[in-house]
């Protein structure tokens, strides 16, 4: 009786030690043959799993390019291409960041993108939502972010500021609102 438990003992342990050796080599080959991309699809898509503040969202996606500097072999950040949100202490930065992550947040997303990044590591492009809408408009649309002059000549997103600016929405509901050196 004694050898046969020591036995089953031996077999349990040896079929425990199996499946979580194939369980390791599994996940270890898959996570190399994202990291192993050099380029990226465009779109890019890939679900939304960290929200940095109301312009910039970290995607459930690894990428080694070589243009990502640090970030090589970590989730990829996205900063908004044409906008630039509320910094931390800034008046909206809490509401533009949490209007990001309710439109956002654990979604599937679609990034364009030139194939850019910014000095951060960060591929640079304009977030299209499940239903098809742009978050980069939708935020200066609301007053949540403002057209970023000096990396963007887009008429269209200096036209929704304007309108975001008549209307008084967002950070234009503050009068003389200053959004520094942009």
């Amino acid at each position: 009786m004694q050898s046969f438990l020591k036995l089953t003992i031996g077999k349990l342990t040896s079929l425990i030690c199996f499946f979580a050796l194939t369980a390791f080599v599994n996940h270890s080959s898959s996570r190399e043959s994202s990291i192993q991309q050099q380029t990226l699809p465009n779109p890019l898509r890939a679900e939304v799993i960290g929200i940095q503040d109301g312009d910039t969202i970290e995607l459930k996606y690894i990428f080694s390019g070589r243009k990502t500097g640090r970030r090589a072999g970590m989730p990829v950040r996205i900063r908004f291409l044409h906008v630039n949100s509320p910094e931390r202490g800034r008046p909206f930065y809490k509401v533009a960041k949490q209007f990001t992550s309710d439109a956002c947040f654990r979604k599937t997303v679609q990034i364009r993108h030139a194939g850019n990044f910014d000095k951060y590591g960060r591929l640079l492009g304009e977030v299209v939502l499940p239903d098809g809408r742009v978050l980069n408009k939708e935020l200066v649309k609301q007053g949540l972010a403002v057209h970023f002059k000096k990396y963007s000549t887009s008429t269209e997103y200096a036209n929704l500021e304007i309108q975001a600016r008549k209307q008084r929405l967002g950070i234009w509901s503050i009068a003389d609102y200053s959004v520094g050196k942009l």
